[in-house]
């Protein structure tokens, strides 16, 4: 078994499969860690779940969990609406929540070839180390891809013009018991505490903003401060304590089908809209989908059901992807969402956090 790619989707499927009596697990990850990458880093119980039920417990020293128990929406105007999420969710640095993954994958028996890319998947693997730059073929029954785009898998995904910035502030004027979107023209954002007194700030931005403030985040940042009233409050003595990070965000539903002994799992199998801050838990509920219909085929002597495992996807991104975009086009138009923060608050909004899983 040969898993590509170690974040929260890839270290799960390694931790279930190398616990499985008869499985061999490599896990390739091209990355050194600890290593920061754009994210609202936000765990939504549905992850919180699966780490439960690997019994994968962190210690406070780990990464020391936020404890999240309501969202708050602001329009750009300054009004806002707060909702008590159903059940709590976790901030949490996502360098050192990788890391964690990893160390249990590896306690786990897993073999982890890092850093490492994988060149080729053609029936076997070819992996390349990029410390010695030796290459390296591995036989692999079944190959679980877990690249965070889906780069790997037919068909090629077409890019959004949309991406996602991020970055860690101090000091920041807000609340550390709740998740903050903040809708601005055309991009919204979302503001969560972390560990320490630290903030994790990640946005959504479309390219042709950042082609007017010629790619420097620093200005798309500022005009966007200049936008929201809510948002210059939480940051009029806050510090920027990270560099700022940028990357494409994929926007894309699980295939039709998938290729052959190829599997793709997390980001890899489908991407929807960050805005609900489902997305490592939904990475960590797909590893465990996968990893629980191949262990089941390996106990039966049956060839895994990618059928019955893409109808499960489905079910779990289906309806949280169309959630999710409808509102993050509402809360980045201004006229939407100041109609909206008035609109939310009752059974809508119950409904709205049950669509986009937030309850069971």
């Amino acid at each position: 078994m040969v898993i590509i790619g170690a974040g929260p989707a890839g270290s799960t499927a390694a931790i279930l499969l190398a616990r499985e009596p008869g499985f061999g697990v490599t896990l390739v990850e091209q990355h050194r860690f600890p290593r920061d990458k754009v994210c609202g880093e936000c765990l939504s119980a549905l992850g919180i779940d699966v780490l439960g039920r690997m019994g994968v417990v962190p210690r406070a020293g780990d990464f020391d969990p936020v404890v999240l128990t309501r969202s708050v929406i602001h329009a750009p105007d300054g009004s806002n609406v707060s909702l008590p999420l159903p059940r709590p969710m976790w901030g949490v640095p996502r360098a050192r929540f990788d890391s964690l993954l990893l160390a249990a994958a590896r306690d786990a028996g897993a073999r982890v070839l890092q850093p490492a890319r994988c060149e080729r998947v053609n029936g076997a693997v070819t992996v390349r180390s990029l410390e010695s730059n030796r290459l390296e073929t591995l036989g692999a029954d079944v190959v679980l891809v877990a690249d965070g785009k889906g780069a790997l898998l037919p068909p090629r995904r077409t890019p959004t013009r949309d991406f996602g910035i991020k970055a860690h502030f101090s000091n920041v004027n807000g609340p550390r018991d709740a998740i903050e979107l903040f809708g601005v023209r055309g991009c919204y954002g979302g503001l969560a505490a972390v560990a320490g007194d630290r903030w994790n700030a990640a946005f959504s931005v479309p390219e042709s903003r950042l082609r007017g403030c010629d790619g420097t985040l620093d200005r798309v940042f500022a005009q966007m401060l200049a936008e929201s009233t809510a948002l210059r409050l939480r940051f009029r003595s806050a510090t920027r304590v990270t560099p700022w990070l940028a990357a494409p965000l994929p926007r894309f539903n699980v295939a039709r089908r998938f290729a052959h002994k190829i599997i793709p799992i997390g980001n890899a199998a489908a991407a929807l809209e960050p805005i609900g801050g489902e997305g490592m838990g939904l990475a960590m509920r797909s590893a465990e989908l996968a990893a629980e219909e191949l262990i089941r085929s390996h106990r039966t002597g049956r060839a895994p059901r990618t059928d019955v495992m893409r109808a499960r996807y489905v079910r779990l991104w289906r309806v949280r992807s169309v959630v999710c975009r409808a509102t993050a086009l509402a809360v980045s138009s201004p006229g939407v969402a100041r109609i909206g923060v008035r609109v939310i608050p009752g059974p809508l909004s119950r409904l709205a956090l049950r669509l986009t899983g937030k309850s069971r």
